[in-house]
């Protein structure tokens, strides 16, 4: 087989894999979100958990990822450019600090655990996030070096979900008895607690940022690499 064939085979089968796991992810996004509204009896409340949010987040730019790759696919052309491939990471980002929050969730020190035992929950904190991560390494054609300013793309998700949910806590909508989490309740913990928390947040979102990039490039490549 000739070389190009051998890149050409590799090529589409990457864009194959990739657009099962994408369409996996999509399903699995869309039963989560439907089952936990439907089950939980907190209606509109039930967005106000980032985890949800999240899920509908990356669902949404998974979609977009499979129009893209089969396009890729049928055209033998890349379409990832600057704008998408900085939406896939700010998705693979949020899947990220989803599954460390949830993971730290789970030590024996915290009271409260992040459930991972129903399957809503164990698509939405533990297999999304990984898929998602996993895809945006495995699939999105890189676009150079790392940046700094694709940090802010990175975090963007986190950094908007605060600002709307802190938003919702201090003007009223969302009581004292619904903040989703303990870091976030301003009224209790203090303005200096919550900006610490988001600080620390932020800075993991950043570590992310870098890694996934930096393994994408270093993967993407070699997984066509016809010697």
């Amino acid at each position: 087989m000739e070389p190009l064939e051998i890149f050409n085979a590799k090529y589409r089968k990457k864009k194959i894999t990739n657009i099962i796991i994408s369409i996996a992810t999509v399903l699995m996004g869309i039963f989560s979100v439907h089952f936990i509204f439907m089950h939980d009896a907190d209606g509109v409340f039930t967005f106000r958990w980032l985890t949800v949010d999240g899920t509908i987040f990356a669902t949404v730019l998974t979609a977009i990822a499979v129009v893209v790759n089969i396009v890729e696919f049928e055209k033998y052309t890349e379409l990832t450019k600057n704008f998408i491939y900085l939406i896939r990471l700010s998705s693979a980002v949020t899947e990220g600090i989803i599954f460390i929050v949830v993971m730290i969730s789970q030590l024996p020190f915290f009271e409260d655990h992040m459930i991972i035992d129903r399957l809503d929950m164990l698509f939405m904190h533990v297999i999304i996030p990984i898929l998602t991560i996993a895809s945006f390494i495995y699939n999105d054609s890189p676009i150079g070096k790392f940046r700094f300013r694709w940090i802010f793309a990175g975090n963007a998700y986190a950094l908007i979900y605060t600002i709307v949910i802190l938003s919702l806590i201090e003007l009223g909508p969302i009581s004292q008895d619904m903040v989703p989490y303990f870091f976030l309740d301003i009224r209790s913990t203090g303005v200096a607690f919550v900006l610490g928390i988001a600080a620390i947040i932020f800075c993991i979102g950043m570590g992310l940022c870098y890694v996934f990039v930096e393994l994408n490039r270093k993967v993407y490549w070699r997984t066509l690499s016809i010697k």
